[in-house]
């Protein structure tokens, strides 16, 4: 029987499509490999949020391209689609395939059980942006939006929880956008009479009303007490040059009221440091924004230019050491605010599921030391040793 190999860059949206294409294959009598070396076809689903994503995808290119197995190389993703002849020019023995629906049949129809290798599912609700934020490159890849209808998402938990997940994650580009809103789409999962929960990926400030926050405080057994909400930046002139939809002060308002509501959560972010036309002072902005806002953790990314972006135009780059500075401040504030976070737990105890060997996530994001493998939904103390 033929193996294939399948390598995944990016996001949980990729993962959940990377096991879209792993299901084609066992349909057509391939053998899963952990191995490169063993394989005779090897996958790869690329991401190309950022020049970082795409210098590691052309590194693992040109390092598979050197296997003295010789295998088939399919590479294929948001990178293959944003620069489709460049790689075709460059790597000439790979085979280019824009859109990855073609690895498998119907994928609007297509549907999983169960993600091998993990204690948590991922699900993709939705897909596509048309947010168009200036530095944002996904809204020119994945520019066509569509949601799983909402019996599909049903039925796709339900058979997640039957096969052994305790946690389905729901996830999208836009999670946001889902055609009939997300907030309904809950209220549905909810009264699935099933033991499990749910986590969002990731949702913009401006799709967040009363009604889901009323859910999650009433639903505390069903919905994680986790909220990740991409700030980007704390200063309202580098906010406008992004095009995103706030102001510094709306965030700060909208996530004051979430957290008096749900004091426990776990309130997550994104932060992009290096804009084009950010000074120090825009900078300081940002990083005493992030140092008053109870924010449990932060992902800091470092700008990087996306060609055909409006931001990639703009004049007043940010010189890489300056870019480099600035993102160690703000991993040191990140740290302080790990640290805040845990400390404010320990010693309670939160409803968890298993998150690797040894280690269990709990509702509100933070990962502990476990002596035993449980199943399910279990319950856990957090101690000094925990990690946000």
């Amino acid at each position: 029987m033929k193996k294939y190999y399948i390598y995944t860059f990016g996001c949980k949206v990729n993962q959940y499509e990377t096991r879209l294409i792993s299901e084609k294959f066992k349909k057509d009598n391939f053998e899963p490999t952990e191995k490169p070396e063993d394989a005779d076809i090897i996958i790869f689903n690329s991401c190309t949020v950022t020049a970082e994503a795409d210098k590691e995808c052309e590194y693992f290119l040109r390092k598979t391209l050197k296997l003295s197995n010789r295998p088939k190389i399919i590479l294929t993703g948001c990178m293959a689609k944003n620069k489709t002849q460049r790689l075709k020019d460059f790597f000439p023995e790979i085979q280019i395939i824009e859109n990855k629906n073609e690895l498998y049949a119907e994928p609007e129809k297509q549907s999983i059980k169960n993600f091998e290798g993990r204690s948590r599912a991922f699900l993709k609700i939705q897909d596509g942006c048309d947010s168009f934020c200036s530095y944002c490159i996904v809204p020119f890849v994945r520019n066509k939006l569509w949601s799983k209808s909402e019996d599909e998402v049903l039925s796709e938990i339900e058979n997640f929880v039957k096969s052994g997940y305790s946690e389905v994650v729901l996830t999208g580009i836009h999670v946001g956008k889902y055609k009939g809103g997300i907030t309904e789409l809950i209220k549905q999962i909810v009264k699935i009479p099933l033991n499990f929960r749910i986590r969002l990926s990731s949702i913009e400030l401006n799709e967040i009303n009363g009604e889901l926050i009323g859910l999650m405080k009433n639903n505390p057994d069903k919905i994680c007490r986790h909220l990740h909400i991409p700030l980007q930046s704390g200063s309202d002139e580098i906010l406008k040059q992004m095009n995103r939809q706030y102001k510094a002060k709306d965030f700060a308002d909208k996530t004051e009221k979430i957290m008096t509501k749900l004091p426990d959560l776990a309130l997550t972010t994104d932060i992009i440091t290096g804009f084009p036309g950010e000074t120090e002072s825009h900078h300081n902005e940002t990083c005493d924004f992030v140092k008053r806002t109870l924010f449990a953790r932060f992902h800091i990314f470092r700008y990087s230019d996306r060609d055909g972006t409006k931001a990639s135009r703009l004049p007043g780059k940010v010189c890489i050491e300056t870019i480099k500075k600035r993102s160690n401040d703000l991993f040191e504030i990140d740290k302080i605010k790990r640290k805040e976070f845990l400390s404010k737990n320990i010693g309670t105890k939160r409803k968890a599921v298993r998150a690797g060997k040894n280690k269990a996530l709990t509702d509100n994001y933070i990962t502990v030391n476990i002596p035993e493998k449980p199943s399910g939904i279990f319950e856990v103390e957090i101690t000094a040793m925990a990690e946000v």
